[in-house]
């Protein structure tokens, strides 16, 4: 019996954990729609507008201050106990958030995202808990409180409006949560004028919220342009391959994580050159070089497998990172891309132009391995494949190729 079916079986006979399991979905549901990015963004511009209301702490230290002090304030003039409990409440909150914050800068992305909910639900009980206490503040019907609950609430308005700009829905809920008491409050404080707040209130509730739209979408834009300018320095613009600076920040990656992970198998380099490729260029004009080396590099990003990447140094230099991949292994895929490079090439020069390449590889297999030390195994291979004549790959350690 599958795995899967006794999981069906064990979730049916207890119903507690299927019931558990339905509350959880409709909570994630609830928070990718706080957290979605608008249509047509990248997940990666997702995470950043998420990551980006998390960046500015003081902000949570300064509403736990404020409410702390309010919570003191209505402790001293009301001498009711409910002050005690938002203060309770808001020194479990303040920890609990911060705890959560320091846990999100340590966390892997899966675990990230599953933290950046538990802290947005967070941020609605905590305003949820503000209006609460706001609430109380105007009910005890000192003018002192109710002046004191007015200035919080206002503030409170224009820093959730500024500090959720990236997550808008998340900061109307916030809002929310924390005006509608306060509004309720008012309504039943007793005095016949306070009508005024229906108007005012919603007013400036609609003034933050387009104020909050507003900077939500100069954020997506910045994000977007930084996004792109980051992927425009690190992409070689003839080719589309990731350039020199992405390899090495790769290949540092790479190296960190080797023999992390149980059953690691380690990581190969090939260095790669076109031979052939000058006379082309110097018969045909730098126009068609360029053709073809666009069309080499499609040629090796096909011949590689989907977990590995091609890079482009400059000229006819390019580098592919294959992770988790044996001698023999690296050996069969620079195989492939020597035969995929040496099929004609038909790129408008009047005539099929024929290549080949040289490969040099090295393999990490061992942990601490130096990011350039292996590069230059690498390169010192390619210039042996080189040596030994066009269309020939060498392994730095083995030397064995063909």
């Amino acid at each position: 019996m599958s795995q899967g079916v006794l999981d069906n079986i064990g979730d049916r006979s207890r119903p507690g954990l299927g019931r558990g399991r339905r509350v959880q979905d409709v909570l994630w549901r609830i928070h990718h729609w706080i957290s979605a990015a608008p249509p047509g963004c990248s997940a990666e511009v997702r995470e950043r507008l998420i990551r980006s209301v998390f960046e500015r702490r003081a902000v949570v230290v300064f509403g736990a201050v404020t409410s702390t002090i309010s919570a003191i304030t209505a402790a001293i003039l009301t001498g009711a106990s409910w002050p005690y409990l938002w203060i309770v409440a808001e020194a479990f909150l303040f920890v609990t958030r911060m705890r959560g914050l320091v846990a999100v800068d340590r966390s892997s992305p899966q675990q990230a995202e599953r933290r950046y909910a538990k802290l947005l639900f967070l941020g609605i009980i905590w305003g949820t808990v503000f209006g609460l206490g706001s609430f109380g503040m105007i009910s005890a019907g000192d003018h002192v409180l109710v002046v004191l609950a007015a200035i919080n609430v206002a503030g409170a308005v224009g820093n959730i409006a500024s500090r959720n700009a990236p997550l808008p829905r998340f900061g109307i809920l916030v809002m929310a949560a924390t005006c509608i008491p306060f509004t309720v409050a008012l309504l039943t404080y007793g005095t016949a004028d306070m009508w005024i707040s229906l108007v005012m209130g919603p007013m400036w509730l609609t003034g933050m919220t387009f104020v909050m739209l507003q900077n939500h979408e100069i954020t997506v834009r910045m994000i977007v342009a930084e996004l792109e300018n980051h992927r425009i320095a690190r992409t070689d613009k003839l080719t589309e391959l990731p350039n020199r600076i992405l390899l090495e920040e790769r290949l540092e990656e790479l190296c960190a994580s080797l023999g992390q992970a149980e059953g690691d198998r380690g990581f190969a380099v090939l260095c790669l050159d076109l031979d052939d490729f000058k006379p082309v260029n110097d018969d045909y004009g730098h126009a068609v070089g360029d053709k073809l080396l666009g069309a080499a590099a499609r040629r090796i990003h096909n011949a590689i497998r989907e977990v590995d990447s091609a890079y482009r140094l400059g000229g006819d230099e390019f580098v592919v990172l294959l992770p988790q991949t044996s001698r023999a292994e690296a050996f069969f895929v620079g195989s492939r891309i020597i035969t995929a490079l040496t099929r004609p090439f038909d790129i408008g020069a009047g005539e099929l132009v024929r290549i080949s390449a040289s490969i040099g590889s090295a393999v990490a297999d061992v942990p601490d391995v130096d990011p350039q030390i292996l590069l230059d195994r690498a390169d010192r291979a390619l210039y042996a494949a080189k040596a030994a004549g066009k269309n020939v790959y060498r392994d730095s350690q083995t030397g064995a190729g063909g």
